[in-house]
């Protein structure tokens, strides 16, 4: 009675939902524009740098599934609860953080309250909307305020480090956190725990797996070693996953169709939104030389785009079917990013255009993706299946931002061209990144020419970036439309 109950309060109870997800969004990207101002007050290194905006989303991106699978076991009103929890603890120490080790802890303990509150949330979807067609709209809601919220983190950010600095940039979720955690308490209805054991031996696996290829790829590289470590127990997860009664997640899902495509389009659009975000924030600010208030309103035109796509979604869906909608979405994004890619970065029209058509395709794509492995398992297993769609989600933003960061950084390093007559240790500070040369070039000289030297070396890394991005599109609508023709 308690679900059916709710499921008349379906639509409010979204409302409380997603605000959780929001602020979850929001924190892998707010720091985009608040970088520059963090740098100056901290003086972290460029490895560090990377890993201040990494280390949460590579934190989640390993416990996803276990927590998801937590809530179909022991109720996702009380794991979601506990992540609001951890999460709001995590915000005021980042926002407290007095050096840049005590930073990284508390951005990787955001990672983990994330990490339980975005599968319970999206599996929740599937019992408080059974009708495909209204949870089609929810996922689509849902998506556009993940979408968003990635999106809107710079613009926030920017507002917040005009006015306070990089630091209020946290102070927003506590009260956020707290309104949630009453309305849940007061409206969200108890899931019925589940009959199934849960296994923790495979719980660990996963999260060892994914962590090992995180690490893999990370902005200090963990190489061979930890990739291989994480491919080992990755398989030993799927071995132990086909011989368990009943396993932690049903590989059958990865079966249907369909769903392999949507786990890789979501890991995809995740990657690109976070990761070229954060370059595209520097690149407004360090080589335009916009304020964060007026970088973060540039951006705004991506969230604007990403709404409309969420909107216009469960439409194109139902006409279209998801297949048809994700390819579009690919393709979409692919002509946008095309854009940038040859040269149009300088003008504000061009870049205005890039912004909005990537946002808008990256939207449907999203939308159509979730859609695909929500629908793809029974409401029992809901939680397994959004885990899937958020390990997707997280490790996509982690991996954009260590991958796109470190070709960025690669390009810069290697377009940078010092002129004479700067100091060494103005000259091993500008080396580090744009943001850092910017703060190098003071009282000497050649400053200006430097200047200008790190601004050119940061417009061939973002044109180079913008170019693989729109490469990765290009080949998954192909790949999408011939894998529909031969079916």
């Amino acid at each position: 009675m308690a679900v059916t109950h709710a499921s008349v309060r379906a639509w409010p109870l979204l409302a409380v939902l997603g605000a959780g997800l929001f602020l979850v969004a929001v924190d892998a990207t707010v720091l985009h524009v608040a970088l520059p101002d963090l740098v100056r007050q901290l003086r972290p290194g460029a490895a560090a740098q990377v890993w201040i905006v990494a280390s949460y989303p590579l934190a989640a991106a390993p416990l996803l599934l276990p927590s998801g699978t937590l809530g179909d076991r022991f109720g996702r009103r009380r794991v979601l609860i506990t992540g609001y929890a951890v999460f709001g603890v995590a915000s005021l120490g980042c926002a407290l953080a007095p050096d840049v080790p005590t930073l990284l802890a508390a951005r990787a303990a955001l990672g983990v309250g994330g990490a339980l509150i975005m599968p319970v949330t999206m599996a929740l979807l599937r019992e408080l909307f059974p009708d495909r067609r209204r949870r089609r709209t929810a996922i689509a809601v849902c998506s556009g305020i993940a979408g968003t919220g990635s999106v809107f983190g710079p613009v926030l950010g920017g507002l917040l480090v005009q006015a306070w600095g990089w630091r209020a940039t946290f102070l927003v979720n506590p009260p956020v956190i707290v309104a949630a955690v009453a309305a849940a308490l007061r409206w969200l209805p108890r899931s019925p725990p589940g009959r199934a054991p849960w296994d923790a031996l495979s719980a660990v696996l996963a999260a060892g797996g994914v962590l090992g290829i995180a690490a893999a790829v990370g902005p200090s590289g963990g190489g061979f070693a930890a990739g291989a470590a994480g491919c080992v127990l990755l398989a030993l997860f799927v071995r132990r996953q086909r011989r368990a009664e009943t396993p932690l997640l049903d590989l059958a899902l990865f079966r249907r169709p369909g769903v392999p495509a949507a786990a890789g389009g979501i890991l995809l659009v995740m990657s690109t939104l976070v990761g070229l975000g954060l370059l595209l924030a520097q690149y407004l600010q360090v080589v335009l030389g916009l304020s964060p208030t007026a970088a973060a309103a540039r951006l705004l035109l991506v969230l604007g785009a990403s709404a409309a796509g969420s909107v216009v979604a469960p439409a194109l869906l139902e006409r279209f079917g998801n297949t048809r909608v994700r390819t579009a979405g690919f393709a979409l994004a692919a002509a946008a990013l095309g854009i940038p890619a040859a040269g149009g970065l300088v003008s504000p029209w061009w870049l205005g255009g890039a912004l909005a058509g990537s946002g808008f395709g990256m939207a449907l794509a999203l939308t159509s993706s979730t859609d695909t492995l929500l629908s793809a398992a029974p409401a029992d297993r809901a939680g397994g299946a959004a885990a899937v769609e958020k390990t997707g989600y997280e490790l996509g933003a982690g991996l954009g931002t260590t991958a796109f960061g470190s070709l960025a950084a690669a390009v810069y390093a290697a377009h940078l061209v010092v002129p004479p007559g700067v100091p060494d240790a103005a000259a091993r500070l500008a080396s580090a990144g744009p943001a850092q040369a910017e703060a190098a070039a003071h009282d000497f000289a050649a400053a200006t020419e430097l200047l200008t030297a790190a601004r050119a070396a940061c417009t061939a890394s973002v044109q180079v970036a913008a170019f693989v991005a729109c490469g990765l599109f290009a080949v998954a609508a192909l790949f999408s439309v011939f894998r529909r023709a031969a079916v």
